[in-house]
């Protein structure tokens, strides 16, 4: 059986999925994305190819209307490659399309007889879209819901569509709800695990290496550590409220080091006012003379096994976000035992057991201060994250789907 994922990133929510129907025997799976560089790092059993738009949305488009330009010409450049797929004898009977951006359009009137699956992670909406935006006015409202039109549009389209989890569910229109199935993306706890009883971590300096830079940092073994991960530095995700709290507790505790894990850019939100829109260096520069700066590190992007370490050798470790999307780090870190800190909304509750989480109030400054450092001084349970969230039962619950979907 020909399998087809189309995704504009790689391999992002679809690589255990790829991986496990890759291997098995009797199936061609490939692999489309507009990631260029996808090649250079392959999946056994998945052939990988790209998709270009053969322009950009018009500037001269109303800016109410350039998203779904934009979604147009993502499904017509996904179709052209499909169309040479065809010629080339590869007929898939399951497409799986991560939706939203408009790559899954068109796709059913060409493959008109194979089960379309997409999969959708979000449904813009005023009182979670403002977080997106500096300033989030009635124009601002307008652009933003105008963006759900292509999403909606590939909800209609699909045969079977899943979300990864109830709280984004919640986010999409009643009448569409019903069609929404929840599976998550799946967390492999075969390398998510807690700390083993035999491991040496904590008796050890901790080495976190810069995936990009190779620059290192060391933090001394017998040092608490207070860490955040974050795949970019931006309000969305609580980092001005982090920074001014690491400051002052940089400064109360000489023996403390900060870890933040990640890259320094916008992945979400809006650009700071000031350093070309860092916020990380808008932060540093409005906090000025920072004691303990040499304790202060940032490590950029890590390997796997380094952000593990961090995870177990970490006194707490923050997840901060505002309601939109939930990271892959909140789960991992549950995964991995951390002591965790994380502020309590419908995007954080329901993922680690409830009493496992030191739940903290990111909008007021004094009693954050005051919870990270009990967490600090405490010796808080590990996190334990909540059963259904497995690598296992996900791919289960993604096989029972597709099943179903074939013999309906």
């Amino acid at each position: 059986m020909d399998i087809l994922f189309v995704h504009g990133n790689y391999p992002a929510q679809f690589r255990h999925l790829v991986e496990r129907l890759g291997q098995a025997p009797g199936q061609r799976v490939v692999f489309l994305t507009a990631r260029a560089d996808a090649a250079n790092t392959p999946l056994p059993g998945v052939a990988i190819r790209t998709y270009q738009c053969h322009r950009q949305a018009n500037p001269g488009t109303h800016h109410y209307l350039r998203s779904t330009e934009d979604a147009v010409l993502q499904g017509q450049a996904v179709l052209r490659a499909v169309h040479g797929l065809l010629e080339e004898g590869f007929r898939p009977r399951v497409v799986v399309t991560h939706a939203g951006s408009g790559i899954g359009l068109f796709l059913k009137d060409l493959l008109t007889s194979a089960v379309h699956v997409g999969y959708f992670e979000w449904y813009f909406r005023p009182e979670t879209a403002l977080h997106l935006l500096e300033r989030f006015d009635l124009d601002s409202q307008f652009l933003v819901g105008m963006r759900n039109l292509p999403i909606l549009q590939e909800l209609e389209v699909c045969d079977v569509a899943v979300v990864p989890t109830t709280w984004q569910k919640s986010q999409f229109p009643m009448a569409y709800q019903g069609k929404l199935q929840v599976i998550f993306d799946g967390i492999d706890q075969h390398f998510f695990h807690p700390e083993p009883a035999d491991s040496a971590i904590r008796h050890q300096n901790l080495v976190l290496t810069n995936r990009d830079t190779k620059e290192t940092h060391i933090i001394p073994a017998d040092a608490p550590v207070l860490s955040y991960a974050t795949r970019g530095m931006e309000p969305l995700r609580g980092f001005p409220e982090f920074m001014q709290v690491a400051a002052t507790l940089l400064a109360d505790h000489p023996d403390l080091h900060v870890v933040i894990a990640g890259a320094d850019r916008c992945a979400y939100s809006y650009r700071a006012p000031t350093h070309n829109g860092s916020w990380k260096k808008h932060t540093l520069a409005k906090l000025g003379h920072l004691p303990g700066r040499d304790r202060l590190h940032f490590t950029g992007l890590l390997s796997y096994p380094d952000y593990r370490h961090l995870l177990w050798r970490s006194t707490l470790h923050c997840y901060f976000t505002r309601p939109y999307v939930t990271s892959w780090s909140m789960f991992e870190a549950a995964a991995c035992g951390a002591r965790l800190a994380a502020n309590r909304s419908a995007a954080t509750t329901g993922i680690a057991a409830e009493h496992t989480v030191l739940w903290v109030d990111l909008d007021n400054h004094a009693e954050l201060l005051k919870g990270l450092r009990t967490g600090l001084m405490d010796r808080r349970p590990k996190a334990r994250l909540l059963p259904g969230y497995e690598l296992s039962t996900c791919l289960k619950s993604w096989e029972h789907l597709v099943n179903k979907a074939l013999s309906s």
